[in-house]
């Protein structure tokens, strides 16, 4: 065999095994591959080291102790917990006002008034007949919230004794209980479904009650007279046929109570821990004091000094 044959003949025994090592599947590399990797890390079962047993926390020392006073006497605290601590006692507080009278109304529709007022079946003083030792006002709903109103200001003139940052806020949440109260009534017995025309409503019982503030606290700085005439609008309506007997009593009432919430304690007052007297205990002793004046005539003898003109 010459040199250049067995050269061509080596050369083509190479390429043959390229060719063929060219021509094998890649595929079993890769799962050789893969299945080296999985063997390298076996699935071992996992053991979880118990957690320790932590002792219960010691209790709170001299420290801790001052530290949790401050932050109970810190303003900023006080005014995030005030609001829900005044809601719940004004509400307290308001269910002694309502319990001081109350009415229903148990047919459908409520017979009305000569003011096409719906009228209802009333109990406490305020609605029984003067039969039964009561004043036998009109059992209505704007009856109802007059005297609501008069209970409140009794109570609005102790929580004015609060320190005034707290004054507000309680104020505020004993008049919202009776706007709770009020609207309750409207849907319940005087047929209001509408949201509108209850907050029409409402929005004029707040009036009203800002000039209650007003005349009734003019009556008690101004005498017996300016609260007497306060009432006799409020309560009475401005009625002609109103007992002068009978406003007074309220007058002496209403100074009463304001007695005797000025002689209750702060804690009293902010656990609800106070009741209103009986308005009969007042009205008894009074009867009926006329003054001996109100009979007599004018003569010319007291006409005579008015009618002289001042002296420069």
């Amino acid at each position: 065999m010459s040199t250049s044959t067995a050269a061509s003949t080596v050369v083509r025994s190479l390429r043959h095994q390229l060719f063929r090592q060219h021509r094998q599947p890649r595929t079993s590399l890769r799962a050789i591959h893969t299945s080296q990797s999985r063997s390298a890390t076996p699935d071992l079962p996992v053991f979880k080291a118990p957690k320790p047993i932590t002792p219960p926390p010691p209790g709170p020392s001299s420290t801790q102790s001052k530290l949790i006073a401050s932050l109970r006497d810190s303003p900023a605290l006080r005014s995030t917990t005030e609001p829900y601590v005044a809601y719940g006692a004004t509400e307290d507080l308001f269910k002694v006002c309502a319990s001081t009278c109350n009415y229903t109304i148990e047919t459908h529709p409520a017979p009305k008034n000569d003011k096409g007022e719906d009228v209802g079946q009333g109990t406490g003083w305020w609605f029984e007949t003067r039969a039964a030792g009561g004043l036998e006002l009109p059992v209505t709903f704007n009856i109802w919230a007059q005297v609501m109103f008069l209970h409140m200001y009794i109570i609005t003139t102790r929580l004015r004794a609060f320190p005034k940052e707290h004054v507000r806020i309680w104020e505020q949440n004993l008049l919202d209980h009776f706007f709770y109260a009020a609207e309750d009534r409207m849907a319940m017995y005087h047929g209001m479904a509408a949201k509108g025309v209850r907050n029409k409503y409402l929005k004029d019982f707040w009036q009203q009650w800002r000039g209650t503030l007003l005349s009734y606290d003019e009556g008690l700085v101004k005498g017996d007279a300016v609260l007497a005439a306060a009432l006799w609008r409020n309560i009475w309506q401005a009625s002609e046929d109103a007992n002068i007997a009978e406003i007074s009593a309220v007058v002496a009432y209403l100074r009463q109570e304001i007695a005797r919430m000025g002689r209750v304690t702060d804690a009293q007052v902010t656990a609800a821990a106070v009741s209103f007297g009986s308005p009969a205990e007042v009205a008894e002793p009074l009867g009926d004091t006329r003054s001996p004046w109100m009979a007599k005539a004018f003569t010319e003898g007291i006409l005579a000094p008015l009618r002289e003109e001042p002296k420069a």
